[in-house]
């Protein structure tokens, strides 16, 4: 399943944005991104599975230090290609591949994580995985912004390669771990979460 992503979305690279700007409820998720991520100045952030770079692209615009990782090389050309458009290289320190659940970065380092539109692909057990990798490069007080597809959408329930989670167990889990649910918003076919690491 991993291959065949990858393989997807270097195929889809170069007319990915088009694909996504054009659904509405893309547009509605990337304004609730917007509602929730309040990034400062010189805020260090990560952006998993950033893909052709939206909410990096967005968030170094508002003055923060960012790293993004993708699975995809032609996801991360069309991001640095659009990096020097937008002359935002200052901002962006380093965006390579690499995968989630082994995140090659120390402890401790980045304000924020975000993580969009990848937990779908995978069962509730690796979700884990990847929030405790979250958690490890956080620092202390850190925020995680990460999306869930909301299981009463059409978009879960007809995709049989997505995992829809039960959302008491899903949440059940998030607590169990170092992290504090500091809000949960239904945002076009997801529901998106702003978490905080518990110092």
């Amino acid at each position: 399943m991993r291959k065949f992503r990858k393989r997807f979305y270097n195929d889809h690279a170069n007319d990915y944005d088009n694909i996504w700007w054009d659904d509405e409820n893309a547009l509605e998720e990337f304004e609730g991104f917007k509602k929730s991520v309040n990034i400062k100045q010189g805020d260090v952030v990560l952006d998993i599975a950033t893909g052709t770079g939206t909410f990096l692209i967005e968030m170094a615009k508002a003055g923060a230090i960012c790293y993004g990782i993708d699975q995809s090389p032609k996801m991360l050309e069309k991001l640095r290609y659009k990096v020097k458009q937008e002359g935002i290289e200052k901002s962006v320190v380093k965006i390579g591949e690499g995968i989630t659940e082994k995140l090659p970065y120390p402890d401790g380092i980045f304000n924020w994580v975000v993580c969009i539109g990848m937990l779908e692909y995978y069962p509730l057990e690796y979700a884990k995985a990847v929030l405790l990798e979250i958690i490890r490069v956080l620092k202390p007080e850190g925020h995680c912004f990460i999306d869930i597809p909301n299981p009463n959408k059409p978009y879960a329930q007809e995709r049989e390669w997505i995992f829809s989670y039960d959302l008491e167990k899903f949440e059940k889990m998030v607590k169990s771990l170092e992290l504090i649910i500091l809000s949960r918003n239904k945002a076009g076919d997801v529901l998106q979460y702003l978490l905080l690491k518990i110092p």
